[in-house]
């Protein structure tokens, strides 16, 4: 009995504080929290039927590559009441196709990639219109609509509203007359999907349009010459026949295009097509753009050279290349975008870009800015003789990478234009006059006063040149040379080019030979005297004399002569 009791107490000592204990927050035994059920993903569509250019694209390549079990996975599921064959609707597939590659006149990047499709269009949000799909005269709508699949998933099919009007569309179509008159071999027999003839035809017709454009050119420029040569203007270059130029390459391509729609080339191939064509007109728009930037910084350059201003022609020039390389940058950031390329992440990884360029082509702006600072501080222009490095030549242009000299050996020299930043240049065209330093070499046989009348006479005939500056010429009695007595003239020569210096001073040394010869004096010649003689080349009595003397300095007791040391 006393154990029942004590087991009893000890029961009670044990539930009581657990009991207290639980109704203190925080103390109280944590419960588990209930797991969410995690919820199914739903599978993406394998068809690509999520948006209104997914369905268009993948029922036109389904169907392209005659798949038409898989392009009628594309249509909106008809009514149980209404259900089409199998054979229907693959028909169905076919004819819609063809009513897509002959009637589609619109470009596929503007059908809707949002999984919601267009919302501004005026139509329901489950319903999508594929715009620019048939001329203004045709009756057709295209229209795709959103279900909701046994996956739950909401997709894009075409609608049966448009379906029912199919074959209705297809028996008016012209192709299938067209394609009747075609031998049937070229029809059956297919390339990549296409029909034979329908390659050949695009392969015939590009040298027809490059030679329709060729010729419509030739009218422009016929006209515009006749309208030059009425208001006394010069004539233009003459063009040649058999060469392709930006306007015929511009009419070719869009002819040529226009032509592969209208035979009714498949839709996906057009797509293709039309991104290369893309990149053939940006070619050609950058081809037009730098021909007028040519032609204006032309113009403008020839302006300034008759003004004299070589410098600021020199700076068009750079100008112009600096137009060019941003032209060809939006160019192809604009043909990027065409090709589906995300251009914004493009631009905005240029500023990452830029510093890795800079780093790795640091050589490349030294260059760059060493010509604007060249051409800024207008040491050198285009068309200055100059003295660059021990090299000297006519400056013929100034690039955003270096600088081309033309020397005297007919040359082109490339100089870096970071080189010529730091480089000595001496240029040779702001020289206003020239050094004219000669030596006269006179015989030995005229005598002094003989001398000074020739020196006279020569410094009358620099006085009375008015080529000569007066201030600093000078005949001076040089030196006494090995075969000649040197007179040095000395002048400059007031002429700006140099080619004038050469012709001014070929007439003073002309002058001063005549003036040597009326003075009755000659120019001497290099000369050599030699002397024959059977004399012995030592005198033995001299010889003598001289040993007696050298023993005699070397007794210390001689007085005036210093003692030679002992030798060895």
């Amino acid at each position: 009995m006393l154990v029942r009791r004590q087991l009893l107490l000890m029961a009670l000592l044990l539930w009581f504080p657990a009991a207290t204990f639980s109704q203190i927050p925080g103390l109280a035994t944590a419960q588990p929290a209930p797991v969410a059920q995690p919820v199914p993903a739903v599978p993406p569509d394998p068809l690509g039927r999520e948006t209104p250019r997914g369905t268009l694209v993948g029922f036109i390549k389904a169907a392209q590559e005659e798949h038409y079990t898989l392009a009628v996975e594309y249509f909106q599921p008809s009514p149980v009441r209404r259900r089409r064959s199998e054979q229907d609707d693959e028909e169905l597939a076919a004819q819609l196709l063809t009513i897509l590659n002959q009637k589609f006149a619109g470009s596929l990047e503007l059908t809707s990639r949002d999984p919601l499709g267009r919302l501004d269009d005026g139509l329901p949000p489950d319903q999508e219109r594929i715009t620019s799909a048939l001329g203004a005269s045709d009756k057709f709508p295209i229209q795709m609509i959103r279900l909701e699949d046994e996956h739950g998933r909401k997709l894009w099919y075409f609608s049966r509203s448009t379906l029912d009007h199919v074959p209705e569309m297809y028996d008016s179509l012209t192709f299938p007359e067209m394609e009747k008159k075609i031998p049937e071999t070229l029809v059956s027999h297919r390339l990549l999907f296409m029909p034979l003839w329908q390659w050949l035809a695009i392969l015939i017709f590009l040298p027809i349009m490059l030679l329709a454009g060729r010729l419509i050119t030739m009218l422009i420029f016929f006209v515009v010459s006749r309208a030059r040569k009425s208001r006394n203007k010069p004539p233009l270059a003459p063009q040649k026949f058999f060469q392709v130029d930006p306007i015929t390459l511009t009419i070719a391509i869009i002819s040529h295009y226009i032509f592969v729609g209208y035979i009714g080339t498949s839709l996906l191939y057009r797509l293709y097509y039309r991104h290369l064509v893309w990149v053939f007109l940006a070619f050609d728009f950058y081809w037009i753009l730098t021909r007028i930037t040519r032609a204006i910084s032309s113009g403008i350059g020839a302006s300034l050279t008759k003004r004299g201003m070589l410098a600021e022609r020199s700076i068009v020039s750079l100008i112009r290349r600096f137009i060019e390389v941003s032209i060809f940058l939006l160019v192809s950031l604009l043909v990027l975008k065409n090709l589906g390329v995300d251009v914004s992440t493009a631009v905005a990884g240029i500023g990452i870009g830029s510093l890795a360029l800079g780093l790795g082509a640091q050589k490349t702006f030294e260059n760059l800015f060493g010509g604007v600072s060249v051409l800024f501080d207008k040491v050198i222009q285009i068309g200055d003789t100059c003295k660059i490095n021990n090299q000297t030549g006519v400056v013929e242009d100034i690039g955003l990478r270096s600088t081309r000299l033309r020397t005297g050996e007919r040359t082109l020299l490339s100089i870096p234009n970071g080189t010529m930043a730091t480089a000595v240049i001496e240029n040779l065209r702001f020289r206003d006059k020239f050094l004219c330093q000669q030596t006269i070499r006179l015989r030995y046989d005229l005598s002094p006063d003989h001398v000074r009348y020739v020196l006279g006479q020569i410094q009358n005939l620099l006085i009375e040149d008015p080529k000569v500056e007066d201030a600093s010429a000078r005949v001076r009695f040089l030196r006494f040379a090995e075969y000649a007595l040197e007179v040095e003239l000395y002048c400059y020569i007031l002429e700006p080019e140099y080619n004038q210096y050469l012709a001014s001073q070929e007439q003073l040394l002309l002058k001063v030979m005549d003036a040597i010869e009326k003075a009755g004096a000659v120019v001497a010649l290099p000369t050599q005297t030699t002397f024959v003689t059977q004399d012995a080349w030592i005198d033995p009595q001299k010889a003598k004399a001289a040993q007696t003397a050298v023993e005699k300095a070397r007794d210390p007791g001689v007085p005036g002569l210093r003692a030679q040391p002992p030798s060895d």
